[in-house]
């Protein structure tokens, strides 16, 4: 399940409630935050020694060609994570 949409519109707290409901259910589940990430890195790459991570409306900005490589970057190693956790999961169930 993928869940996407405008900030602070209550995803994560659905993907909790769906995990919980599935894990009570038997299913293996995982969260993957993408905003998770993103604010690890910003805060990595931020000149700003003081940031927690928060972005400005600038960090979305299609013009912002160094954002949007970060963003890739991010949404890369979330995927990669992602599939790294779903074929360790068939793995143990073979």
């Amino acid at each position: 399940i993928v869940l996407v949409g405008l900030p602070a519109r209550g995803k994560s707290f659905v993907a909790r409630k769906l995990l919980n409901f599935l894990e009570w259910y038997g299913c293996d589940c995982k969260i993957f935050n993408v905003g998770k990430y993103r604010r690890q890195a910003y805060a990595e790459v931020s000149a700003d020694s003081s940031s927690s991570g928060a972005c400005d409306a600038d960090f979305f900005d299609s013009k912002n060609e160094q954002a949007a490589a970060l963003r890739e970057r991010v949404a890369e190693i979330a995927l990669k994570e992602m599939l790294k956790w779903l074929d360790d999961e068939e793995v143990e169930s073979d």
